[in-house]
């Protein structure tokens, strides 16, 4: 039996993400995941994203990452669909719970 993920959805967590990039032979570390993750979910908010869209922004995070410069996740957003995105990456951005859980899982105490 095998298991489907599905990880082109405002559902998604960053495991999934980080399932889907070793199928395209990607490697990022988990913290770049969780915010590779977090842009598809952003993302998700403002359209439906295929999975061919969720490849094609995992693919674009890496290579903005190894280039050193952002890149546009998906080259056909209109002007409405990047504003809206930069509004929801802000609001994700903003959310102090989550930051929190993120530098809690990160510490060694937090293992103990």
């Amino acid at each position: 039996m095998s298991r489907y993920v599905h990880f082109a959805s405002r559902l998604t967590g960053w495991n999934a993400i980080k399932s889907r990039a070793a199928q395209l032979n990607i490697e990022m570390t988990d913290a770049e995941y969780k915010v590779c993750t977090a842009k598809i979910k952003a993302l998700a908010d403002i359209r439906p994203i295929a999975v061919d869209d969720a490849d094609s922004i995992i693919s674009t995070f890496h290579r903005s990452i190894k280039l050193g410069k952002e890149l546009d996740l998906l080259p056909n957003m209109t002007e409405e669909e990047k504003a809206l995105f930069a509004k929801k990456e802000q609001e994700i951005a903003s959310m102090p719970e989550k930051k929190a859980l993120d530098v809690e899982a990160s510490t060694p105490e937090a293992a103990a």
